[in-house]
């Protein structure tokens, strides 16, 4: 039995243990599509962790998609104790993670790649497609991350955007939050208002040019809005529809019946 097998087995049985071990003794990690975890214990041979497994470690652990995440996710946070996994603030922690091998779209510059100042100045297209890329590499880290903070907090919920089609496989409890409001703006908060406040406060543009970077940046994040994505019912995700006249306290009331929270944690 080689050496690499010898510790994937002690791995097993201390699994809180899973990102360290992996990171500095296998140093393998390939996260599949529905196929579970294939970890290289020896050159040419792989030991796959099935999704089944995954998913009952991650049965504390509640997704929430789309429009309304954080309000939501604060509020239950707040009912139900439960720690918040914020998406979006461990993405950049995990940079420092990332490598040009494995995550190459976490590690290109766009900026200087398609020769703009900023995010925002490039196409939508390509906002798109880094965003699609840059969560799929991202994904397996954030999962990681889930896997440990599952056995030290009694539930947890995940919000922001990660890869659906790796997450679903392994998830238990998942909803997807729909804005029909008239009143939403993305940017209207106090950890997305300071993109727009670069903007607005950049010395190298004409004011034109300014609103029209504001522009772009706008129909890149409410193209889907008050649209729900075919993926939501292709995998029977529950959906709950929020809009001018629902209070936070119904939304997050209707999320936390359909966890069962009340029972669950």
């Amino acid at each position: 039995m080689s050496r690499k097998l010898c510790e994937l087995i002690l791995l097993l049985s201390e699994w809180d243990k899973i990102t360290r071990i992996i990171s500095m003794r296998l140093g393998a990690w390939r996260f599949g599509y529905g196929f579970g975890v294939s970890v290289e214990v020896d050159r040419g041979k792989e030991m796959t962790i099935a999704d089944n497994i995954i998913r009952n470690r991650l049965a504390n652990v509640y997704f929430i998609w789309g429009r309304g995440k954080t309000t939501i996710a604060n509020e239950l946070s707040r009912k139900y104790a439960l720690h918040i996994y914020d998406v979006d603030k461990n993405r950049n922690l995990h940079l420092k993670d990332a490598s040009p091998l494995y995550q190459p779209y976490m590690c290109r510059d766009y900026e200087k790649e398609y020769g703009v100042s900023d995010f925002w100045e490039l196409p939508a297209e390509v906002i798109h497609e880094r965003e699609k890329n840059w969560l799929r590499e991202f994904t397996p880290m954030a999962i990681l991350d889930l896997l440990v903070l599952s056995t030290m907090h009694k539930g947890i919920i995940c919000e922001g955007d990660i890869d659906h089609e790796m997450v679903i496989p392994v998830a238990s409890h998942s909803v997807y939050l729909c804005n029909r409001s008239t009143k939403f703006d993305w940017f209207n908060r106090p950890d997305h208002i300071i993109m727009l406040d670069i903007i607005k406060n950049r010395t190298d543009l004409t004011e034109k040019e300014k609103e029209a970077v504001a522009d772009n940046a706008y129909s890149a994040v409410a193209n889907s809005e008050g649209k729900i994505p075919d993926w939501v019912f292709a995998h029977n995700i529950k959906t709950i529809i929020w809009n001018d006249g629902t209070s936070i306290s119904q939304t997050a009331a209707e999320a936390a019946e359909y966890f069962q929270l009340p029972l669950m944690v």
